[in-house]
This record gives C-alpha cells, structure tokens and sequence, in this order.
C-alpha cells in the first residue's frame, strides 16, 4: 500500500470508488466525476482543500480529504474512507494522518486543532435512509452510528457536541390544534404571522440586530434587496391599530430546490415576544407555505440540546440521525 496525493490520478476513477460505497456503507450521496472534482480540489478564495488516495498497485482502496479556511487556527477533516476489503490494516489511519500533515503544511496560521463538523466549508450532501431520495445538503458531523465515528475516536478524535438531523414529509401537513390555539392566543394581543409586506412592515433590520445573528441578517435583507425577493414569513405586532405592523420575528425565505426540499435561512423570534408561542407557529407556517408551494418534504439539524428542537417536534419533525462535532487538540 502507498499514499499519493489525490490531485494526480484521474478524478473519474476516484468518484466511482466513492460511489462504489456511497448510499450503500455510508448516507453520503453518490457524485458525478465533476461534482468530486468541485466539491473535493476546486479551491477558492480563502479556501484551500488537500486530498490523498491509497493505492495497491494501481487500484484505489482509500481517500480522505480535508480544508483549511484562510485565518482559521482549525483545519477541518471532510471524509476519511477504505475499501472493506482493506479495513482494519491501519490504512485509514495512514490517511487521515497524512491529511492532517498537509492541511499544517497549507495552512497561513499556526493550526492549534483539527475539527471534522458542519463549519467545514466542503457541505456532502447526504440521503434521509428509508426515502426515496430525500437530501439534505451539508453533513453536521461524523456519523454516529456508521463505524467512521469508532475510527476517528481511536486516532484521537473526541466528541464536544451532538447534532441531531430532523425530518418530515409535508405530505398532508396540517396545523396542529395546540399550534391553533397558541395562534389565536397571539391575535388578542394584536399578534399574527404573515408575509412581509415592505409598504406595511417595517423594523424588519432591526429584529436581526436583536436576534445578533448577521448570517440571518444578510441572508434576509440580501433576498429583501432582490428585484423579485422570495417569499418571506413575519411574525407581526400590529396592536398600534395604525394599519402598519412591527415585525417580532421571521422565517424564510421560502424557496423549493430542485429535489424536492423545502429551504429556509433560518427563523427567531425577538427577545421581546418569545412568551407567545410565535416560534412554532411560525415554524408551523413555514411547513405549511412551503408545502403549498411544492415542496415535498424539509430536513434540517439543529444541536442537541437546543431548545429549538421543541419547536421543529411541535411540527411533527423526527430525528432520522445523529452526529458527533469531534476534535482533535494539536499538541
């Protein structure tokens, strides 16, 4: 066995060994020998991406790959895989110790720690197993319950968050009663969730500077910008009784892609307003306006132990999986 670096043998033959295992050992989705080659070598500004095959001869019977983010004292490990004819002769361990070694040799900072989690700027999308091809666009983790998590506990990897990805086709999506009742609560105190209007709304940058979340902030008043922005659900204080309506919180923007999957950016609630229930109604809202607009079912991950998963529960949402954010401290 011998190691290279993957960057020199021929990316079709690589994707098919990928594909060989994809959906079948893993959940990760099988890749078109372009989609490997933009997902696994393309670099771009600030980021900067290593990968290195095994090799018996001239068969491939391993990969693992890596990046680094310009600045960032972390480098992130993306995959690390060996054919099940190989495993167990420390060849993976080889791999991901030869990753590491590159991703310091690349790196513009001294790295302090190597971290396999949903920051790494390589997303692999991956199948909800049980459907029929339902995706969900970014791994936030290793897999728990696939033997990669053992793997990269014995080379020196530990857990320091859990992220659980949740579930639901919109097939039929209703409002529950409970998320009837906490609507209709919120209306006597001049509460509602609807789409923003920009000639009735108004406070909409303002709440994103309360939520202190600027990935939100952008993502919105970005689609906001748009000539023709995509829909956006708000919740909305119009007690003033003055026809014009404070936005208390949001979610969207509602869009379909192209498998089906319902997206959103993201959904908070001001600080001020979280005592009405207006998370799972909003939440309630998304699932039901995107359903009208196609969508076919959601998936989305949250961590462990955040509260937010009450809300996506309330919306009848699983968890279909669950994955460890590992690090490992560099000494």
């Amino acid at each position: 066995m011998k190691t290279v670096n993957a960057k020199t043998l021929d990316v079709s033959v690589l994707s098919a060994f990928w594909n060989e295992y994809a959906q079948n050992e893993i959940v990760i989705k099988k890749f078109s020998p372009e989609k490997f080659n933009s997902l696994f070598f393309e670099e771009y500004t600030g980021v900067k991406k290593v990968a290195v095959a095994a090799l018996d001869g001239e068969k491939v019977i391993g990969f693992a790959a890596g990046t680094h983010k310009a600045g960032m004292e972390v480098g992130y490990i993306t995959y690390v895989l060996v054919d099940k004819d190989y495993r167990r002769q420390k060849i993976g361990k080889a791999l991901a110790e030869e990753i590491e070694k590159m991703l310091k040799e690349i790196a513009d900072v001294t790295l302090t720690k190597y971290e396999a989690v949903f920051y790494n700027p390589v997303g692999l999308s991956w199948i909800v197993p049980g459907t029929d091809g339902h995706d969900h666009p970014g791994i936030p983790g290793v897999d728990m319950l696939q033997g990669g998590y053992i793997f990269m506990k014995n080379i020196g990897y530990r857990d320091f968050a859990y992220q659980n990805s949740y579930y639901r086709c919109l097939e039929g999506f209703e409002f529950s009663e409970k998320i009837k009742a906490k609507m209709e609560k919120a209306k006597e105190h001049g509460l509602s969730i609807t789409y923003y209007d920009k000639n009735r709304h108004y406070d909409l940058e303002e709440l994103f500077d309360n939520l202190k979340n600027p990935g939100w902030k952008a993502a919105i008043m970005g689609n906001e910008a748009k000539e023709n922005p995509l829909p956006l659900l708000v919740a909305e204080d119009a007690s003033a009784g003055d026809g014009r309506a404070k936005v208390i919180g949001f979610t969207g923007p509602l869009t379909v892609q192209e498998s089906g999957r319902g997206y959103f950016a993201g959904i908070g609630v001001h600080t001020d307003y979280r005592t009405y229930g207006l998370g799972s109604a909003l939440f309630s809202s998304l699932c039901s306006g995107l359903h009208d607009m196609g969508a076919e079912f959601m998936t989305l991950f949250t961590g462990e132990t955040n509260p937010a998963r009450n809300i996506y529960e309330s919306a009848g949402f699983k968890v279909v999986r669950c994955w460890a954010d590992m690090r490992k401290e560099i000494r």
